[in-house]
């Protein structure tokens, strides 16, 4: 096993060394989307990109504070015009004024908010806020993004308070002072009267009661068992957050304070070792996602000795996936909290010592599994590479989540399944802003793959105009699907593989084109090669999965 580890990381240090020679120090440039002021503006995609802006801040986040999925009845006519006219006709913020009517009125139905979706629209929210602050928006525009920012931030903390222990955050919330069907919900206690956890076996997530210290949200629920695809999305808003207002004097201190301590009590529970872990066979491991009944969650595992809630320790080669997604949140929560002993356990820890930096250019397995992956398993794999690639500070290591982002990830794939040929705008701008070896410390030192990018950005032109309803798709009809030929509602031709994907989903041989793709509440974590799909029409879907890309890719110089 040592030779093994040597030679490894002798072959990672070569293709890191040659990777090294590409970037241009010298390199100037305009953001992977270009804003007003830079070359190759586009106001057409920027007036889109403000629809959905409204639709997501002013209906999905009313309720909560933060990105959830609204119901609005088919039945509802009159309130779903209403909402369209709103957004298509024009460009107020002011939707009483505009209709007569409160949000509340029209909605009436908030649902769940979920750590991936809500984290994402938080981080959507700060490189926004920070796009217009410093791109000489006019003050009143800048004015309201901080302002939903802060709400944003507000979200957060209650994500973290309302379990009542330290370093835990739920996996999702909500009010149920509001339009909800979870004002009637029954919650079940984290212990029974002899103080034993519930449930007795760990799911993956129960609703709770609120457990804050002081009972301040007594008007809300939780659900607990955050697992790691949610969890990274609850890292990336501290990262985007603290990137966005550290040095923004508009934001109180006491908020900043605030923000710096849960991450950094969240960062020093992912460092503490604990036994019981399925395969562990009594050893301690670090890396696992605590929560408030005293278990690690149901899928909190994010160990490089870990595959799919099982420990293999015994294996030589660790999990790259896993190792690529720690490497992302501990980052992230270091980045936020400037707190020196998290910053100790990323950079003597987990890369001098445990070397999963050189493990993520060995290898990135378990994201692709050809057709049956994953694809919020994929979703986590670029979400960490964009959180490593932006808030490593160490330029070695940089280069070798570059490396990993470029072999592993976007241009590597089994058989039809390349992430390069998704039309994922997300994950596009990750492998862009990685090729470029742009991050939180430094602009771009080489070209992005412009390419990649317009890729990207094509995908956000074919995403469905706002309002975005649930509404069903049907790409390919049961005799087509009989014959394995479909001819697709935007012309493609595509073979039809059958029902051989993730939990027998009817697939096709290559992905959907984004324009007659079937709806989903975040694309990015969706199985791209799924052609028939989709609800009764009544979910307002929230568009978070456009607003993240978008404005990752203006944020990203």
């Amino acid at each position: 096993m040592g030779n093994i580890k040597r030679l490894q990381i002798v072959i990672s240090l070569a293709m890191v060394i040659i990777l090294c020679g590409c970037p241009k120090p010298d390199y100037e440039g305009t953001s992977l989307i270009p804003g007003p002021l830079e070359k190759g503006y586009d106001a057409v995609l920027e007036k889109k990109a403000d629809r959905y802006d409204r639709q997501h801040l002013i209906f999905n986040c009313s309720g909560n504070g933060i990105n959830n999925d609204v119901v609005v009845p088919v039945a509802n006519i009159s309130d779903r015009q209403l909402i369209s006219d709103f957004l298509r006709n024009t460009d107020s913020w002011d939707f009483p004024a505009y209709s007569g009517k409160d949000v509340f009125d029209i909605i009436p139905d908030y649902q769940m908010t979920a750590g991936l979706y809500a984290g994402v629209g938080i981080a959507a929210d700060a490189y926004r806020y920070a796009v217009l602050r410093d791109s000489g928006y006019p003050k009143a525009d800048v004015d309201r993004a901080r302002e939903f920012l802060k709400r944003d931030i507000d979200g957060l903390f209650v994500a973290v308070e309302i379990t009542g222990v330290q370093g835990v955050i739920a996996r999702g919330f909500c009010r149920t002072d509001i339009p909800t069907s979870y004002k009637t919900a029954v919650t079940t206690p984290l212990f029974d009267p002899e103080g034993n956890p519930l449930p007795a076996v760990k799911n993956n997530g129960t609703l709770r009661a609120d457990n804050s210290v002081d009972g301040k949200f007594s008007n809300y629920v939780w659900t607990d068992s955050c697992s790691r695809d949610q969890y990274i999305g609850w890292a990336t808003a501290f990262a985007a957050v603290w990137e966005a207002v550290r040095e923004d004097d508009s934001i109180p201190k006491e908020t900043k304070d605030r923000l710096q301590m849960y991450a950094k009590e969240l960062g020093h529970s992912l460092m503490v070792k604990r036994t019981g872990g399925p395969g562990s066979n009594g050893k301690a491991f670090d890396l696992e996602i605590f929560d408030a009944d005293g278990r690690t969650t149901y899928h909190g595992y994010i160990n490089e000795n870990n595959w799919d809630r099982i420990y293999l320790a015994w294996l030589p080669v660790k999990d790259g996936f896993y190792s690529m997604m720690a490497l992302g949140i501990i980052a992230a929560l270091d980045y936020c909290s400037e707190d020196p002993e998290l910053d100790d356990y990323l950079y003597d820890e987990l890369i001098a010592k445990r070397h999963l930096d050189n493990i993520v250019v060995s290898n990135v397995l378990g994201y692709n599994l050809n057709t049956i992956t994953n694809y919020s398993a994929t979703n986590m794999a670029f979400q960490g590479a964009l959180l490593a690639g932006r808030y490593i500070s160490d330029e070695k290591v940089r280069e070798k989540v570059r490396y990993a982002t470029i072999q592993h990830l976007y241009n590597t794939g089994i058989s039809h399944t390349k992430p390069k040929e998704y039309s994922y705008s997300l994950y596009d701008f990750v492998y862009a802003a990685n090729y470029s070896g742009a991050s939180a410390f430094n602009k771009m030192k080489q070209a992005p793959d412009f390419d990649a990018v317009n890729r990207g950005i094509n995908t956000l032109y074919q995403f469905k105009e706002p309002p975005y309803w649930d509404e069903a798709v049907t790409n390919c009809d049961d005799a087509e699907i009989a014959s394995c030929e479909c001819t697709l509602n935007d012309g493609t031709h595509v073979k039809v593989l059958g029902n051989v994907g993730r939990n027998g989903d009817l697939i096709t041989d290559k992905p959907i084109p984004q324009s007659v793709r079937p709806p989903s509440n975040y694309h990015w974590r969706s199985n791209p090669y799924i052609p028939n799909g989709g609800g009764n029409g009544s979910c307002l879907l929230p568009g978070v999965d456009f607003r993240f890309a978008y404005w990752f890719g203006r944020f990203v110089k």
